[in-house]
């Protein structure tokens, strides 16, 4: 491992604090950002643009082409600010990243996850190569990329098996970061301990860090100008908030303790290397070439329950479906057609 610590890592360093799991991963990974300032980096916010379904009902990650007012940088990536929007099939719309943008009252990377893990190796090296960028850490609230397929309560793993595949193929230095194991109430805490333990016994965890007064304040005003939920779950923490904490309509519970204000900085060599699923995604030239990879393993992804919900709109069934009937019906799906389960 090439650092010691995250001081070391970032200290004069031009870094790129990116959200690898789409929505409001941008307001966690405002939190790393702060952190990588007071030691001594030179950060850029960007984050990879995948809205919620709530807030963008068309399917998939939002494509560059998509974007309006920006400044490109290649065919996967762009500077976006305050005034950008997305134009969604004749509806605007304005990213996360967008709105993160305002709040820093600076430009930030727009990186496009349509383009398959390929889309996203390109983004960060042309941040490289035209920002100057030296360092790349990937923000992943909740946990979600140390997954290993298995899990049954794995809702949402192509963006961040897409992401860490662009991250391990990319010709820079980068890391890992879990901001708040289990506050998106997929894995939880303790799953996603277990699999950080794992990746310090290969000699891949370089530090754990908390959030102070000044960062919570910070992530305060993230998550009101930033439509998430998973990126709250760590400030309620830090703020004293413990039980169960129902998010995503009630599909998710978060179990919320002082561990969910805690992050883990991780060499990311080291965790796609454990990771069969970014692995299984790398070199995909596109997020349907990837969903398609991990629905052979047998793996009902975030892509495959928007297409669902996108095809059951105007339903006029006796029978309303919840989000879970809906995965599980999807899943049953992919076993009929002969997917292989991944085994832990």
């Amino acid at each position: 491992m090439k650092f010691k610590s995250l001081e070391e890592a970032v200290a004069n360093r031009k870094v790129l604090v990116l959200g690898i799991g789409g929505g409001g991963d941008a307001a966690g990974a405002l939190y790393l950002y702060q952190k990588v300032r007071r030691f001594g980096g030179r950060p850029i916010l960007g984050s990879v643009v995948w809205e919620r379904y709530a807030i963008d009902p068309y399917p998939g990650p939002i494509p560059l082409e998509a974007m309006v007012d920006v400044d490109i940088l290649g065919d996967s990536a762009a500077l976006v600010s305050g005034s950008s929007y997305a134009v969604r099939f004749g509806r605007q719309l304005r990213p996360q990243i967008v709105r993160a943008a305002e709040l820093l009252g600076e430009k930030a990377l727009f990186v496009d996850i349509s383009k398959g893990s390929e889309g996203v190796r390109r983004a960060l090296e042309a941040a490289r190569d035209q920002l100057g960028v030296e360092l790349v850490i990937g923000v992943d609230v909740g946990g979600d990329a140390l997954a290993l397929g298995c899990e049954e309560n794995l809702w949402s793993p192509l963006a961040d098996s897409v992401s860490l595949a662009g991250l391990g193929s990319a010709g820079v230095d980068s890391l890992i970061a879990v901001h708040g194991p289990g506050a998106d109430g997929e894995l939880s805490t303790d799953q996603v301990l277990s699999y950080i333990a794992d990746v310090a016994a290969q000699g891949g965890l370089l530090g754990i860090y908390g959030i102070n007064e000044e960062e919570a304040e910070l992530l305060d005003r993230a998550t009101k100008a930033i439509e998430t939920e998973a990126s709250l779950m760590p400030l309620l923490a830090f703020r004293g908030r413990r039980g169960d904490q129902r998010i995503r309509g009630g599909t998710r519970t978060v179990r919320l303790s002082p561990v969910l204000a805690t992050t883990y900085v991780m060499d990311a060599l080291t965790v796609y290397n454990r990771s069969p699923l970014a692995r299984a995604v790398s070199g995909t030239m596109g997020i349907s070439q990837a969903r398609q990879i991990l629905n052979s393993m047998c793996i009902y992804t975030e892509l495959d329950l928007e297409y669902d919900l996108f095809n059951m709109r105007g339903s006029t069934s006796s029978r309303p479906m919840s989000l879970e009937d809906i995965r599980r019906e999807g899943i049953g799906r992919l076993v009929r057609q002969g997917c292989r389960p991944v085994k832990c």
